[in-house]
């Protein structure tokens, strides 16, 4: 049989698990003495055939398939073997050729080969698959080494070879999770964060209704952007403690704002149940930094889970009762029904990206767009148009009525209080 896969291998249905190869791999551990074993879990991608189905997962799963066959000729040897751990299994093994030219294969090299496999088929994975895509890390890859010994049979040293290898996986993955998380409690532990303001402006006569805030992580660092910055507190069970150091971040950095304008703060729906963020004491909060509530006001996304959806609406209804304004953003993104958006009594519904995105060329968002504005105004309700890039999608926006937007047309998140930029004039249709 020979080393290299035949063309049945190369489909993901008919890739041989390593048990149907392992009389290659005795001869591998007989010639070379050793056998080296890179193991690419992709088990975490099982995620998808839940959130997607299973055409979706099949799809994904070829990408990565595909990416570990490239492999060979650059990272690994065209002679070295490439298995599934089973049929159908969740990750692919790649077992080292024999005669290697640089000596015997050591730990070093097989961590260093690890380290590079991992690396490459996550940057690709990354931008083959981002709409399927959440979590920061798809794939992680371990390694083992086994020695040969004629006084047991080679199926059990390649059975334990590759247990070996899952072990790896699990302990590196530890090691990180714990690593990252430690880098991110030294991130909020040390103040770390600091806040942005986007402008909110009045479409018709470009004046500014209030700043969104909008966090940041250390400058060059991996936590800074937010989308990076929440999803690594969500894998290290930190999403409140930042969320809180965030809200309190932008309070305090809000002591700026021109008088008179309003505040736009993102909570998660845990926030609702934070002392300092309760009644009173956020009132307190807020007028430290030479904020009323009523210049306040709180976004939640309709994309949060809300457990229990009685005791938040309850929470949010003391926090009005103080003066404190909601907003609902992320509508249109489809995970909410209206009545639930309803009860929550919002003062500005915050419309999704993805509905504002080439509005004026798409006659289904344009029908979605108005009924979204009917339902606003049934409910007293404000719609703000979030994501505004083009002229075109502005005066789309004006036609349908919609009076309030931010987006990068209209002035870009920054630090200092910029007044909103005033586009290329638009046909105003009364």
């Amino acid at each position: 049989m020979s080393l290299v896969p035949s063309a049945e291998e190369r489909s993901l249905d008919g890739a041989f698990p390593y048990r149907d190869r392992v009389e290659d791999l005795r001869r591998v551990l007989v010639q070379q003495g050793s056998l080296g074993l890179l193991l690419i879990d992709t088990s975490a991608l099982a995620q998808i055939e839940h959130q997607y189905g299973s055409s979706a997962f099949a799809k994904v799963m070829g990408m990565a398939r595909d990416l570990v066959l490239e492999l060979k000729g650059h990272e690994v040897r065209h002679e070295d073997i490439i298995c599934l751990n089973d049929r159908g299994g969740d990750a692919f093994l790649v077992f080292f050729s024999p005669k290697r030219r640089d000596g015997p294969l050591r730990i070093a090299d097989l961590k260093a080969a690890a380290d590079r496999v991992e690396g490459h088929i996550n940057r690709k994975l990354s931008r083959l698959a981002s709409p399927y895509l959440g979590s920061l890390r798809r794939v992680s890859v371990g390694f083992a080494l086994a020695l040969y010994n004629p006084l047991v049979m080679p199926e059990r040293l390649v059975s334990r070879l590759v247990e070996e290898a899952w072990s790896c996986v699990h302990v590196l993955r530890a090691q990180r999770d714990l690593q990252d998380r430690c880098e991110l409690q030294e991130v909020l532990l040390t103040d770390q964060l600091s806040t942005v303001f986007q402008p909110i402006v009045e479409l018709r006569r470009r004046s500014v209704l209030g700043y969104e805030a909008l966090s940041r992580g250390p400058a060059g660092s991996v936590y800074q952007m937010p989308l990076r910055l929440f999803e690594m507190a969500a894998e290290a069970d930190l999403v409140f403690e930042l969320d809180r150091k965030c809200r309190r971040r932008a309070l305090v950095s809000a002591a700026a704002l021109p008088r008179g304008v309003k505040l736009f703060v993102n909570v998660f729906p845990s926030a609702m149940y934070d002392p300092e963020f309760q009644g009173q004491a956020l009132v307190a909060l807020a007028e430290a930094q030479g904020l009323t509530p009523d210049r306040v006001v709180l976004e939640i996304t309709e994309k949060s889970a809300i457990e229990n959806y009685g005791v938040f609406v309850e929470a949010l209804a003391e926090l009005t009762r103080h003066g404190f304004s909601i907003a609902v953003d992320d509508v249109g993104a489809g995970y909410s029904g209206l009545e639930k958006i309803a009860h929550l009594n919002p003062r500005y519904l915050k419309f999704d990206r993805e509905l504002v995105r080439n509005l004026d060329s798409s006659y289904i968002r344009r029908e979605m767009t108005r009924a979204l504005k009917a339902f606003a105004d049934q409910i007293g309700s404000t719609i703000i148009a979030e994501g505004i890039e083009r002229e075109g999608e502005l005066q789309a926006l004006l036609d349908l009525g919609i009076e309030f937007g931010q987006g990068y047309l209209l002035g870009r998140p920054a630090a200092a209080f910029l007044p909103p930029t005033t586009p290329t004039p638009t046909k105003v249709v009364s």
